[in-house]
């Protein structure tokens, strides 16, 4: 009984204290209820119920009690249309073809010498730096000599270009962050890319035939400057290098194929395929050369459509065509991502399997039997896992690590956080991270002949990899089915002992040719041991030797 008494005290006391703060929030007081009195404690209650009244009229709007989810819905109503309007204009969906570093790359230490040009600016982002003045001085002369190749008038030449860029500089100019280029006019803005594609597609002429000492480039200087080519913020869209590239003729550039110069000028072929040009021919090469080129061209003849089929896909700029050149085949991801380990993607199960298909490092993968090869080609997404019985096999691309390589790394990395692009390189990335932790594992690839190291220590190349993609987001489906069998082969493998018993012993006695060479040279040794002591007895046997003779043998 006192217990709900007291109940009741505090509930009244609670409701009193909530009306007070109601009604102080439209300027009035209320005085505490005096201590004696009826009539006064009347007289409050009657003004507090007109009180409550005038608030109830006041703060609720027309419509009763349902005008405050009317305001709600209707606000709400309104923000969803707007996100409709924004969704539906063509450009809300499309990022900018050629964007500047997110922010959240810039606090990368020394973010400056990563993402800045160190000799020659292309576009508007870096234009008018002070620091790149010996490099104007450059761009100048190689778009000068773009002139005089293209056509016998330069006057001419400057018109027909310049012409081109400035009917297409609207859609040029949306490449671009609007902050970069709302400072500069269209006529100026159509001036800077002129002489920039110029000089650019001129400069990778140069590289690919060797004429760079005529414009006075020295050796130190062509790192530096193919650098600058592939960064981020330093791109031309690739339409307007095409319409450049088209200006040229032919025999400027030898008749080779345009892809295959650029191709040549990221080094991503085995031997240069201007060295024959570069060298006079001999007789015999000629008619080589005259006799077999029907034939070559007969077998080269169905790889054509599939280049346009590769190309009907545009590309956004030359970082853009690197990437994809060094990814390799899409189709080979894809393939991957629907095979058939993978019955029902849309299963808890699968998910599951997906997420926790992480495995050891490189070391601890060859502790498991699992070899590490090198694949065929040098794509990134050439990666692929086979298992037998006995040997399973790792396969990965070969890749070389030096000075610039972090550079290039961190604008690919950039370049797939700002555009509409699958992470499929920072995948790679993430991917090769899992493998190396510590320095053994950077020795172990490198004997595979699945990383070269230029860089320095493989303690300073573990480091390199563990940084370069932290705290990134891959690709959830990149390299799926690679995760999946490795995971399903260290599940059966500790498992078994008699696996583990196979494959510590392959280990320990066939993971190196000393150890395999030792153990055959014991192998033998034990083998013509055996075989003599056995020919000994037998001889003895059947040649009934007398025993007085051996004993004379034996004194002797």
């Amino acid at each position: 009984m006192i217990s709900s008494i007291l109940q009741f005290s505090q509930s009244r006391l609670l409701k009193r204290r909530f009306l007070q703060f109601s009604l102080l929030s439209l300027g009035k007081t209320i005085s505490p209820l005096p201590s004696g009195g009826a009539g006064d404690a009347g007289n409050k209650m009657i003004f507090l119920k007109e009180d409550l009244k005038n608030f109830s009229k006041t703060a609720q709007p027309a419509g009763g009690d349902g005008g405050y989810d009317a305001c709600a819905t209707k606000h709400i109503k309104s923000k969803i249309r707007q996100l409709q309007n924004e969704q539906k204009s063509p450009s809300s969906n499309l990022k900018l073809v050629c964007p500047e570093v997110p922010p959240t790359l810039r606090f990368v230490e020394d973010a400056k010498v990563y993402y800045t040009p160190q000799v020659m600016s292309f576009g508007p982002y870096h234009h008018g730096n002070p620091e790149l003045q010996a490099g104007e001085a450059l761009k100048l002369n190689l778009a000068e000599a773009y002139f005089r190749r293209v056509g016998d008038d330069i006057d001419r030449s400057v018109d027909d270009i310049y012409s081109t860029i400035r009917g297409d500089i609207d859609e040029l100019m949306k490449c671009y962050n609007p902050k970069s280029t709302e400072k500069y006019t269209k006529e100026e803005l159509s001036e800077m890319l002129l002489w920039d594609g110029c000089a650019l597609l001129w400069y990778i002429l140069c590289v690919c035939f060797g004429d760079h000492k005529e414009y006075g480039i020295r050796y130190q200087d062509l790192s530096r400057i193919n650098q600058d080519a592939l960064l981020l913020e330093n791109q031309i869209p690739y339409r307007l290098l095409l319409k450049l590239m088209k200006k040229i003729p032919p025999s400027e550039r030898n008749n080779a194929d345009w892809r295959v110069i650029l191709l040549e000028f990221f080094g991503m072929t085995k031997e240069s395929i201007f060295s024959e040009l570069l060298q006079e021919e001999s007789f015999l090469r000629k008619m080589k050369n005259y006799c077999c080129s029907p034939i070559i061209q007969f077998i080269n003849r169905n790889p054509e459509p599939n280049n346009t089929e590769k190309e009907s896909k545009p590309f956004h700029h030359l970082l853009d065509l690197y990437r994809r050149s060094f990814l390799g085949d899409e189709e080979r991801s894809i393939n991957s991502t629907h095979s058939k380990t993978t019955t029902n993607p849309g299963s808890v199960r699968d998910v599951k399997d997906q997420v926790m298909a992480s495995f050891r490092n490189v070391k601890e993968l060859m502790a498991a039997g699992i070899r590490i090869k090198r694949s065929p080609t040098h794509h990134l997404r050439d990666i692929s896992f086979t298992s037998n019985c006995i040997t399973p096999c790792l396969k990965l691309p070969p890749i070389t690590i030096d000075s610039s390589t972090k550079t290039l790394f961190l604008n690919l990395i950039a370049y797939e956080m700002s555009s509409n692009v699958p992470h499929d390189f920072i995948s790679y990335l993430r991917f090769l991270d899992s493998l190396i932790d510590h320095a053994d594992d950077v020795k172990e690839l490198q004997y595979a002949g699945v990383l070269q190291n230029y860089l320095g220590t493989h303690e300073q190349v573990a480091e390199f990899f563990n940084t370069v993609s932290s705290n990134l987001e891959s690709n959830f489906h990149a390299y799926k089915d690679v995760r999946v069998k490795i995971r399903k082969h260290l599940k059966n493998h500790y498992k078994s002992r008699l696996k583990m018993s196979i494959t510590q012993c392959l280990h320990t006695h066939f993971s190196s040719p000393w150890t395999i060479i030792a153990l055959v040279g014991a192998t033998l040794a034990l083998f013509f041991s055996a075989i003599q002591t056995c020919h000994c007895l037998d001889w003895c046997y059947f040649c009934k030797i007398p025993k007085y003779i051996l004993q004379v043998f034996e004194l002797v």
